[in-house]
């Protein structure tokens, strides 16, 4: 039953994303290496199973559209438009990503790509205001 239950998309997408989120945590504070070696073995290790089964191409351009446009959406005027458009398109992916095989929760896909998709807009926006406000001293 552990296996079944460790090999349902669900669960893997939320393992994924729980390592992106680590990741996220590390760059916030360089220094500690701890939270980005988990993040990114919590990246790595669900990808063999999660691509076993036949893999809708579109889904998977939805969630890389999806992501992207969280990332962009520092840098359009409109706020927040971008991260839902791109939570939608993070959503519609993860709810049909297989062919002809069990598919994830889309209330749990909903949840997991708004968490990922609000704090990767909210990191960005941060990062390019710190970049913005940077002064430059000559000594």
């Amino acid at each position: 039953m552990s296996i079944a239950l460790a090999s349902h998309p669900t669960i893997l997408f939320a393992t994924i994303f729980a390592g992106v989120l680590l990741i996220y945590a590390e760059a916030n504070r360089p220094g500690s290496i701890v939270p980005g070696c988990f993040g990114l073995l919590l990246v790595l290790a669900p990808l063999p199973a999660l691509l076993t089964p036949p893999v809708r191409l579109a889904s998977a351009g939805l969630l890389s559209a999806g992501f992207a446009l969280c990332v962009l959406q520092a840098w359009i005027p409109v706020r927040w438009l971008a991260t839902a458009v791109g939570v939608a398109g993070m959503s519609a992916g993860i709810a049909r990503f297989y062919d002809r095989w069990v598919q994830p929760n889309p209330i749990a896909g909903f949840l997991l790509s708004g968490i990922l998709g609000v704090t990767t807009s909210y990191l960005a926006t941060v990062a390019l205001r710190a970049r913005r406000t940077k002064r430059l001293t000559i000594h």
